[in-house]
This record gives structure tokens, sequence and C-alpha cells, in this order.
């Protein structure tokens, strides 16, 4: 909490409120705060019309959770859904996973195989990685273009960069919510232009242990590990060149929510469902050139190469027996990429004129393949979709399968006067699908659309203290390959494809009030968003039968209108060493057919919140904390919610959760953190989960950095 606190009392305004070493009231102002997911290399935060949250975790931060997604549960307008325990994805303003775009280090981690609730692929991020997580709350196509709808998560990675020549860092964390432990070594060389630095990490969890007397749910453990690069060459003052590889694996993964229904009553579909292995793999060299002259203050080229490999093995229950059959899938996707984006200072009229622009493009190339095993004699037959020119090897997705998308981007901020900042933006955006899914679910399919998108941002300034925001952006979201090609098991039965998928387009309207004092802030952000076309997954027919193999089908369909309005705050007080801090987040998701028939969306998360209390030593030794996380009770429930095992009868329970955590500077360059959560032992989820949180526990987190 500690962390989220002093980042947002310094990003609502140009100024960071620091504690000094031996004054705890010291404000210190600064002139910008850097916030790269802008796309601008620096960006003013109180100045810009779009709602952000970020977080600098700390070790105590980093040491809570168990995957990068539980970093983010307590920033404002941001819910976290878990399927199971080594997963975790985000929903922001009602949408999930293909409707938001997932960055590392402005590389997409989307490609065209995300579903609309992809909790795995987050959870391939190394937490002990992680610098900084900026989040755009609201559409961001015009900057990004296509899963952009509900916003932006950008992770920045920790440089090796370190404070000596050559630095070890080693951290770790360990907690008796699964028995489990995580633990990373870095290591960096710096001289005077260039620096190399090593990382890696291993953890393994066991079964997760919820509240109220239920005890560990199994399946739920995994084991990760990782290892990355990094290489910084600085030519001179204005060129740099970096390189970055990173490969993150996570290995026997299950997915709770297919071995049992809502807690276990009965049985779930599945006797055993695994993700083995879980790969994320990147690499990218990026150029940067900062003359700092009007016409060209910045430019950033970076090439990219993103890995996705995923494997999941299926046994299912038949009449509560485990089937003769294994199900192997196997869907790797590979994404080479080239972006830039530049920064230039000019004048218009006398005032201020800061143009942001570039454009992008990605590839993504499948190779998938997929076999059943007859569990009692070892023969295995390949899974195969039949064309007009022979079969196809298939896993989830037909082998050969490709998505290009491309874009071009301009966007402007001007400085109209002291007190009021225009901005406007556009992007042309093209995307192109071609896969063969079979002669039974389609053929050749050949997707092509396009899209001209804008943004339009007021932001006004009657005082130092205070901004008042308005923003109408349009968002986008082109059909990708999961759309329009996948054959695979959703928690209520079977996904088929739908070649004939549109694309989704949608109109925001947000109003936002952002106050920064010298010891107190406040950020509220209220929203409309229109959906034209919005893609939900619904019931359906495969030749004439709403069955498949035993199992209800499901299509990926146009269903009409989906439109959610809601609000966002969040707010800081600090008096003396103590700070209190406060979110809330409410959503209202409802979609209409084409028959004008409404009915609310799915997975739309409930009225919560987080609230802290903070007190820190006068020398910044010491610090001591109370957290609190609640929710209220989701009754409103969307067609595939009724049929969601992970949601029980009636909706998801509210909850309120309470914890305390403490920590010590032991020596300069050593930091202990401890806590104990779930102080009530309380037995909960967050809505659309298919696992309940952890129940009472103690954690524990180490760092410390030695200067060789």
């Amino acid at each position: 909490m500690h962390c989220i606190g002093s980042v947002v009392l310094g990003v609502l305004a140009p100024l960071t409120i620091q504690q000094d070493t031996s004054r705890i009231d010291t404000i210190i102002r600064m002139p910008e705060i850097v916030v790269s997911a802008t796309r601008t290399g620096q960006a003013n935060r109180l100045d810009q019309p779009v709602a952000l949250s970020l977080i600098e975790p700390d070790i105590a931060e980093v040491s809570r959770g168990n995957v990068a997604a539980d970093l983010l549960r307590d920033l404002p307008g941001v819910h976290v859904q878990q399927t199971s325990a080594g997963q975790g994805a985000v929903v922001l303003r009602g949408l999930i996973g293909n409707q938001v775009l997932l960055l590392v280090d402005g590389v997409p981690l989307n490609n065209g195989t995300y579903r609309d609730g992809p909790g795995q692929y987050l959870a391939t991020i190394d937490p002990e990685s992680i610098e900084r997580i900026e989040v755009i709350r609201g559409p961001a196509s015009v900057l990004y273009g296509s899963d952009a709808q509900g916003g932006v998560v950008n992770i920045v990675s920790k440089s090796h960069r370190f404070a000596g020549t050559r630095s070890v860092r080693v951290s770790g964390r360990a907690s008796t919510a699964n028995s489990g432990y995580r633990g990373r070594v870095s290591a960096g060389v710096q001289g005077s232009r260039l620096s190399i630095g090593v990382g890696g990490s291993l953890g393994t969890a066991d079964n997760l242990k919820a509240g109220g007397g239920i005890g560990a749910q199994v399946p739920t453990g995994f084991d990760v590990a990782g290892i990355d690069a990094e290489v910084t060459y600085l030519l001179n003052d204005h060129h740099e060149v970096k390189g970055v590889v990173q490969h993150f694996e996570m290995d026997d993964v299950p997915r709770f929510d297919r071995y049992v229904t809502f807690r276990a009553p009965e049985p779930g579909k599945d006797y055993e469902h695994r993700f083995d292995p879980q790969t994320r793999q990147l690499a990218y060299t990026r150029y940067t050139y900062t003359p700092r002259i009007g016409a060209v203050a910045r430019v950033e080229a970076t090439a990219s190469l993103a890995v996705q490999r995923e494997g999941r093995n299926r046994i299912r229950l038949s009449n509560g027996e485990p089937d003769t059959r294994q199900t192997l899938w196997r869907d790797d996707a590979y994404t080479p990429g080239l972006s830039v984006s530049g920064l230039s200072i000019l004048s218009l009229a006398g005032s201020p004129l800061a143009l942001t622009w570039g454009g992008d493009y990605y590839h993504d190339q499948m190779n998938t393949e997929g076999y059943v095993v007859d569990l009692e004699t070892g023969d295995s037959t390949a899974i195969v979709r039949e064309t007009h020119s022979g079969s196809v090897s298939s896993g989830r997705f037909p082998d050969g399968a490709k998505a290009d998308r491309a874009g071009l981007f301009i966007s402007g901020e001007l400085g109209v006067t002291q007190w009021l900042r225009l901005s406007a933006g556009l992007r042309w955006s093209h995307f192109e699908n071609r896969a063969n899914v079979g002669l039974d679910l389609g053929g050749e399919v050949e997707n092509v659309s396009s899209d001209l998108s804008g943004q339009l941002g007021i932001v006004a300034a009657p005082t130092e203290e205070l901004r008042l925001m308005f923003r109408l952006a349009e968002g986008f979201r082109a059909p990708n390959l999961y759309d329009l090609t996948n054959v695979g098991p959703v928690p209520a039965g079977i996904v088929l494809p739908n070649p004939s998928a549109r694309p989704e387009r949608s109109l925001s309207t947000e109003l936002g009030v952002r106050y920064s004092a010298q010891a107190a802030a406040l950020d509220i952000s209220i929203y409309h968003t229109r959906i034209k076309d919005f893609i939900d997954r619904l019931p359906g027919v495969f030749n004439g039968d709403t069955l498949l193999d035993g199992e209800r089908v499901y299509l990926g369909t146009n269903v009409g209108i989906a439109r959610m309005y809601g609000f966002e705050a969040e707010g800081i007080v600090r008096v003396g060493r103590v700070e209190a801090r406060a979110t809330a987040l409410y959503t209202h998701g409802e979609q209409e057919d084409a028959t004008s028939v409404k009915a609310p969306m799915a997975k739309i998360p409930p009225l919560s919140g987080s609230a802290g209390l903070r007190w820190t030593s006068s020398q910044n030794r010491f610090w001591a904390e109370y957290v609190f996380s609640w929710a209220s009770r989701q009754d409103r429930l969307g067609i595939r919610d009724l049929d969601d095992p992970r949601i029980p009868d009636g909706g998801t329970p509210g909850f309120a959760a309470h914890g305390l955590g403490a920590g010590v500077s032991l020596l300069p360059r050593i930091s202990v953190s401890a806590g104990l959560e779930n102080l009530t032992d309380e037995l909960y989820r967050n809505h659309a989960s298919g696992v309940d949180n952890a129940g009472r526990h103690v954690w524990v987190g180490v760092t410390a950095v030695g200067v060789l």
C-alpha cells in the first residue's frame, strides 16, 4: 500500500510527495512523472486527460501475492479475476481478456489467441522483476489499436543498472498460504557507457489454503522458473541501444474450476486439466534517440519477437469416472513486431504543442498440434481439421493460422493557456486473419478489417492543485484468431469458431476531478461506454445440435450493443507520519441484442474497494500498516454467469478482509517485510474467480543489494 500511496500522491500532479531522511512531512516537488504507457517517454500526469493508475511495488507488495496480477488488486479502477491460484486476469471498466491490452516494456503481450478471459498469460511475468505497472483505464485505441477497449496494462521490467559498478541483488518471499516460496538473484556490471545484467528466478507453490475451515484447494499448486538478460550501450548523450531477453515458464498449472464446481459440492467436468508448459519468451532491441530539439525531441524504435508456448492436457469425467482418453493440445504463437514512436515539441500560435506520433506492425504465426491418447492402450491419434487440400494439424487453433495487425497514429497536446490544455488524436488500424478452420467449421477464413479511431481531451486547471478533465474516445477491437478459429473447452461447455465475426467499435465519455495538495490527494473518474457489435460467448448450435461430444456448444457472437458506466475513486491523506488511503470501484454493464432484449453483461465486478493506514518512523527505517479490502455481493448476473461453475446460485457473496504488515531496513541495502493476512480467516473470492482467496496466513519478504 505504501508504494501505491506515494506514487498516487505524486502522479495526481507534477509533484511527488517523498519522505526526507530526517523529516516525514517534507514535500519535494518534481517536474514530471515518467509514464511510458502514454508513448511520450515522459508525461505530466496531472495534465493527462486519461485515467491512470500506477504502482512501483516494494518488497512487501511483491511478497503478498503469488502472481503478477496480485500487484494490481488494490489499484483504483482495477478488478482481478482468478480462475486458479496460478492465474490472474485484469478487468477494466467491465472488460477483460482480449478487450484489455497487456504490454511488457511497451511490447504487446496479447496475440491473436487471446480469449475473452485469459487468466494464464499475466502470470507468466515474474513479480520479482517488475519495476512499475502503469494502467490506462478506458479506451486507448488511438495509441495502441485493437484490444485496448477497456484499457492498457504496461508492465515495466526492472533495469539491471545498479548503484555500483558491480552489483548483486537478491530477493525472496515465502507464504504459509500455500507453503510456497519464490526467489530471484540478479547481477549487473555498469561502465561509463556499457551495462550488462542477468537475472534468474525460481519458485514453487503448493495447494492454496482457503479460509473458513475449507483448507487446501486441490489442485492449485504450480512451479515457476525464469531467466533474463539486458545489455545497454550509450553511444553518446543522444543515442542509446538496449537489448533484452526474457524467459519465464510455469509448469503443471491446474485449471481449478475444471476439477470442481463452486467450492466443490460436486466434481467438475474434468478429472485432469493442466497447463504444461505455460511459457512466455520475449526478445527485443530498442534504439532511443533524444536530440532534445523541438522538431524531434525523442524517437524510439523497437524490434521484438514474442513467443507464447502453451500446452494443455485434459482427461474428462464420464459418469463420475475418469475417461479412458486424454486430450493434449499444444499451441505456440510466434509474434515478430516493429514499432516506432516519436515526440515533437512545436509552437502553434505562440502556444506549446506536443505531438506523439508513430506506427507499429505485428504478425502472429501459429504452430499447433493436438492428440487424443488412449490411456488403456497408449495409442495416440492426431487431431486434425479436414480441408479441400487434405488434413491440417490442430491444437485449439489450426496449424499455420496467421494474423497481421498494423497501425499509424498521431496525438497532440496543446497548451492553450496556463489553465487550459487540449488534446486530440487519430489512429488508422488494419487487421488480417487467415486460417483454415476445417470444412465442417467454415473452411478457409480470411477476415479483414480497418478502422479510424479518434479521441479528444480537455484539461482545465482552475487552481494549482485542481484539475478538471473531459475525454471522448473511440475504441476498436478486431476479431482475432480466438474468435474466428478456436475449438476448445470453456467453463460451461465447448466453444467453436465464428469465422463471420465483425469488429467491435466503442465510444466512451468520461469526466474526472484530480486534486493534489501537499498532504492530500483525490482522483475521481466517471465514465460511460457504448460498444457496437459487442462479441459475447453465447449458447449456439452446431450441425443442428446444441451439443458436441456431450458438451454445450458456445459461439463468440456479435450480440448487438453493450453499455458500461461507473466510477473509480482514490483518496489519500497524510497527517504527520501516518498516511491513510482508500479506493472505490463501481461498474454497471448491460448488453442489448438485435431484438432490443436487454441483459446484464458477464463478469461485471461488484461495488468494491480498499483502505489502509500506514505509519513510518522518522528515519524511514521502520513502517507498519493495516490494510482492508471489501466487495459487496454481485447478484446481477449475465447469461454466461448463470452457467458458470465458478459462480454460485444467486451470485458471488460480498466480503471484508483485513491484514497487517510491517517492515524494517536492517542495513542501507537490506529490507525485511512480514505480514498477517485475512485476520478473520474469512472464506471469500473475487467475483467470477474459480478459486477462493487465501485464508489466514503469514508472509515474509527479503531484499538485499550488494555493491562489489
